[in-house]
């Protein structure tokens, strides 16, 4: 009876320190999602979050070298257009691939939402997350193409660009208008931002810890048994 109490005692402990280390463990928290309103004065988290580009996209640097910044420039997206495959400038768009060009006065953290057509009851969601353009100038991304259930419209493209803790935001506008009734895409719905999955390093060590401490109140109730019986 004796050695039953000391392996219930034990296991009892086990799970409490379990619970404790668990509890304390830090959290991964998701990247906020973007406010209902683009004109809404807000940004992104400065710290944390996870950098996330749409699959398929690319970022491309027009200049292989661009003049740093003066100390103390502020961030600024000096501008932003879309153009077509040939490099054309388009605000209306079908079923085609287009593009994403603009100009950014310095380096800095990127980040890129897509808002729907008003009435179409869809909620905004993240493009590009806390993407690193590593020098000023002119930079493309892309191509992007519209989804399966692309509603016609209106959509509304907002970016913001961190640098050194200040921000820059800008919006700009196209009109969705597709070719054909039911088009084709490498995705057909809009992307959620990925959640961190997997265990992470301090996950395994305390599952480690949690086997070999199991492993040793067995051991002990082993050991007590023989000793009874004996």
């Amino acid at each position: 009876m004796k050695t039953h109490k000391v392996f219930a005692s034990l296991v009892i402990t086990v799970l409490i320190l379990a619970s404790i280390m668990f509890s304390a463990l830090p959290a991964y928290a998701q990247n906020p999602l973007p406010p209902e309103d683009p004109n809404q004065s807000w940004n992104p988290p400065e710290e944390g979050g996870k950098p996330f580009m749409r699959s398929g996209l690319e970022s491309k640097s027009a200049t292989s070298y661009y003049p740093p910044p003066h100390p103390g420039t502020l961030p600024s997206i000096e501008s932003a257009c879309f153009v077509d495959e040939s490099g054309q400038r388009q605000t209306q768009f079908g079923d085609e691939p287009f593009y994403l060009v603009v100009q950014v006065n310095s380096p800095g953290y990127f980040y890129l939402a897509e808002y729907y057509p008003l009435n179409s009851s869809l909620s905004p969601h993240w493009l590009i997350y806390q993407h690193y353009l590593n020098q000023a100038g002119s930079w493309t991304f892309g191509p992007f193409y519209p989804e399966s259930s692309e509603p016609s419209g209106r959509h509304t493209w907002k970016m913001w660009l961190f640098n050194s803790g200040a921000w820059a935001q800008k919006i700009t506008h196209f009109s969705y208008k597709p070719h054909y009734s039911h088009p084709t895409y490498p995705y057909s719905t809009p992307i959620p931002t990925p959640a961190p999955s997997g265990w992470g390093s301090v996950q395994v060590l305390v599952v480690g810890a949690l086997v070999g401490t199991l492993g040793v109140t067995i051991g002990m109730l082993i050991s007590g048994r023989r000793r009874y019986s004996g």
